[in-house]
């Protein structure tokens, strides 16, 4: 299976919200990076057809997908940050009625084998608006996985939950994505990291890289450093600068920091961070920097 973006763009009026996005997607997870107003939500609000792309189209094996309209929805799978479910109707509840909307055959086998997936068996019968963040978050992907979706968008899954949390979800999608199309839309680097096959990167509306998990560290390939400093040098450096962190180590203050040009005699260079590749393509005063 293929997806195909070509071109897509949608404007608002005097605004550009997405610009000729294109990209080739097939089965794996792919993390969708971008700070907030770079363009993500629209385009998995295009792909899941709730908006009209103003140009260009997208296309399932060669087909157009607004064409093929039911037919694509059918294979669809979507998540968004808020999916609006009922308060008051318990886990299972909200599994029966999605499953009779989604017109699911056998429904009941389908929603016991995705509760224990997701591992809400034993908290099936308490009410949603007694679910923790992490638990609310696992019933949208079995609500979502209902239809057995080829494709499906997750919109910042993980925001708002604990570590563990976010840890089990994870292992959810790393499993779910070894014969999918997973699209996970997210600023939250250290989320994808381990389980994301291909990195799209989107910066004002535009295509900023799009890497396999093995090139998207290539971007800052020695751009890393780290030296040693006074604790004060360190803060001082870092509240002028939006390009590097203080990390304290075994006793010593470093400062890290992602630069074309090696910052300082002392400096070191490093080995990268997907945080790293974020750093050097959104910061916009590292970018000043590296044009002067």
């Amino acid at each position: 299976m293929t997806l195909e973006f070509k071109n897509v763009t949608k404007k608002y009026r005097s605004k550009t919200a997405l610009n000729g996005f294109t990209a080739t997607l097939t089965e794996g997870v792919y993390a969708l990076l971008g700070p907030n107003g770079a363009g993500k939500s629209t385009l998995m609000n295009i792909l899941a057809g709730l908006l009209k792309p103003t140009a260009g189209e997208i296309l399932l094996d060669g087909q157009s997908t607004e064409k093929l309209g039911r037919q694509f929805r059918n294979i669809l799978g979507y998540l968004p940050q808020d999916p609006g479910f009922y308060p008051t109707f318990s886990g299972y509840e909200l599994m029966k009625y999605y499953a009779a909307l989604k017109d699911i055959k056998r429904p009941e086998e389908r929603i016991n084998e995705l509760l224990r997936f997701v591992n809400l068996s034993d908290d099936s019968k308490r009410k949603y608006k007694e679910y923790s963040g992490g638990m609310k978050r696992r019933l949208g992907i079995a609500v979502c996985l209902l239809n057995d979706p080829k494709i499906l968008i997750l919109d910042e899954p993980t925001a708002g939950l604990d570590p563990k949390e976010r840890m089990r979800f994870r292992n959810i999608i790393g499993k779910i994505g070894r014969d999918k199309t997973v699209i996970l839309a997210t600023h939250i680097v250290s989320d994808v990291e381990s389980i994301a096959d291909c990195f799209i990167l989107l910066k004002n509306g535009e295509t900023a890289a799009v890497r396999t998990a093995d090139e998207i560290l290539d971007i800052v390939d020695g751009k890393v450093w780290e030296n040693v400093t006074s604790a004060q040098a360190a803060e001082e450096y870092a509240l002028d600068r939006a390009n590097a962190n203080i990390v304290k180590r075994d006793g010593e203050v470093l400062l890290h920091i992602v630069s074309d040009d090696k910052p300082f005699d002392n400096s070191e260079p490093v080995t990268p961070t997907l945080e790293d590749v974020y750093m050097y393509i959104f910061n916009e005063a590292s970018e000043e920097r590296s044009k002067e």
